[in-house]
């Protein structure tokens, strides 16, 4: 599992970026440990409350992360790919078992100890030293006690002490080590060829009995979904931004926590250059706060008075409106809203939902009428469906032919005999680093994995595989040779990844496995369902 994991990503850019970030937080065991219970429980663990309070703060800390990591690189593409709500559950839930069972194992941290890690912490030294008042000062701009931070060093020493317990021991062969290396230096050569359904389209001919059968069997793809009307009250960050009072303190902290993202060229500008960039953040970020609030105060009396316009006209909100929308295709401004479609899916007609977080403000939004799904009778969709028909077939017919070539191959034919019968076209990729895009071919995750297992007696993977709509047959022309030399001069570096690699990863089962055993044994429960996050 732990070579099909490097495999499968030991080229890729991105991977490599998040793979850091996450050694970071796992290193920390995801997260801020921080917060007071405060608020709507989320689950229990043996009486003991994780509270809302803690996961919008956790889920707050893990976004603020990754964009100090990555900057502008962190699209909305990628946050929604992130997870980032699942994470902070995730995060609040792995941190509590592991105190859990470490309170079982009587894993215990002296106060002396953690008082020499708060010393030493960079961020409170000034020309290395710790500076009391910068400490409090950061402490403060987090809107965190002493107490509590100290509370904090004491849980992370305590976890770094479970997680010495559960690596010791962890330990990587010369195998592995020699499989890693060869998957980084190793270069290949290969052969391929490929059938279009393109190609067989124009063959297809379905008849109208054809058709009939086709649309009963994929209903589903052609239904005009369910079509909803909403109202909504929006709470608009920047509506209370103004209000934000920030102090010069407050202004200079975020600057030196953020600044690598104000550059000039390789330096970062001076404060002087950014000050009204840094007022303007801090007053969204002000804004969102107020604006949450805001929204929560409606919720709350909208949802027990049942007064979602009266409400509106008292506090001379505007109400929105959307026009008939369909279920999976929703209005601009609740795209962001991953959860968006199944939130509203559930709600009935007057009915109005939590508070749901956009990008620049929160909303509350209010079923005001629905329009059935229903399926088009098949003259109206005819020549859709004849589409879809020809490109379903068309796709069939060429895998079959491509299977059937690759049965033909792996019996001893030729790719060059096959190839001309068919009259098709083989192209040799030149040598390559498996892991990425196969070049002139494309990327296919399952085809890219199947690379590493071809060899001079096994020249053909087991099946074809689809690249960008064709099917694929390919053979292993030729490896290159790798250098023993510089291997063993790299060994050791292979030898110190592996081991960090597998030491993440024998943790991470275990907090898994103890996670199992709580839930089975009544002792973890979750008290609120995560789509309600």
């Amino acid at each position: 599992m732990l070579l099909n994991l490097m495999r499968k990503h030991a080229r890729n850019w991105l991977m490599k970026i998040i793979l850091g970030i996450i050694v970071i937080v796992f290193v920390f065991y995801f997260g801020s440990m921080g917060g007071t219970q405060r608020a709507e429980r989320i689950a229990m663990i043996d009486g003991k409350p994780i509270v809302y309070a803690d996961f919008q703060r956790e889920y707050q800390n893990l976004l603020d992360m990754y964009r100090q990591r990555l900057g502008q690189g962190l699209t909305e593409e990628m946050v929604k790919a992130l997870n980032l709500k699942q994470q902070a559950l995730d995060n609040l839930v792995n941190q509590s078992v592991v105190l859990k069972k470490a309170e079982e194992m009587k894993i215990r941290v002296a106060e002396e100890d953690v008082k020499a890690a708060i010393l030493a912490y960079p961020t409170f030294q000034r020309d290395g030293v710790f500076n009391e008042r910068i400490y409090e000062q950061t402490l403060r701009s987090s809107k965190m006690s002493p107490e509590e931070f100290e509370d904090l060093q004491k849980k992370m020493l305590i976890t770094l002490k479970v997680e010495d317990l559960i690596q010791d021991g962890v330990k990587v062969s010369d195998q592995e080590i020699h499989d890693l290396y060869l998957m980084q230096k190793e270069k290949m050569n290969i052969d391929f060829i490929q059938i279009s359904p393109r190609d067989l389209v124009s063959g297809v001919k379905p008849t109208q009995a054809d058709l009939e059968a086709f649309l009963k069997t994929r209903e589903g793809q052609f239904r005009v979904p369910e079509q909803v009307q909403v109202k909504y009250l929006a709470f608009m960050a920047q509506n209370y931004a103004a209000a934000a009072k920030i102090s010069d303190a407050e202004i200079n902290d975020y600057y030196e926590r953020n600044k690598s993202q104000w550059k000039k060229g390789d330096k970062p500008q001076p404060l002087a250059e950014v000050r009204e960039k840094v007022i303007d953040e801090l007053g969204q970020i002000s804004g969102m706060g107020a604006a949450s609030d805001e929204a929560k105060k409606a919720h709350d009396t909208i949802y027990q008075e049942e007064n979602f316009d009266a409400y509106a006209a008292q506090k001379k909100l505007k109400v929105h409106t959307t026009g008939f929308f369909r279920i999976n295709d929703v209005p601009p401004e609740f795209k962001p809203i991953g959860d968006f479609v199944k939130i509203i899916s559930r709600l009935e007609k007057k009915e109005i939902s939590r508070v749901l977080q956009g990008e620049k403000g929160y909303y509350i939004v209010q079923v005001d009428a629905r329009k059935a799904p229903y399926l088009p009778p098949l003259k109206e969709i005819e020549a859709g469906v004849e589409k879809q028909y020809r490109e379903t077939e068309a796709t069939r017919l060429a895998k079959k032919e491509a299977d059937d070539l690759l049965a033909r191959l792996k019996k001893g034919e030729g790719l060059a005999g096959v190839a001309n019968e068919k009259g098709l076209k083989i192209t040799e990729t030149g040598f390559f680093h498996p892991g990425g895009a196969i070049p002139k071919l494309g990327s296919s995750p399952v085809l890219t994995e199947a690379l590493f297992q071809l060899s001079a007696k096994k020249p053909y993977p087991e099946q074809t595989y689809p690249v960008d709509g064709n099917y694929v047959i390919l053979q292993l022309k030729e490896k290159s040779s790798v250098d023993d030399n510089q291997f063993a001069s790299e060994k050791d570096a292979i030898a110190n990844y592996l081991a960090r690699t597998k030491k993440m990863e024998v943790v991470k089962a275990w907090i898994e496995g103890s996670k199992t055993a709580l839930i089975k044994e009544g002792r973890l429960e979750f008290t609120r369902d995560f789509k309600d996050l």
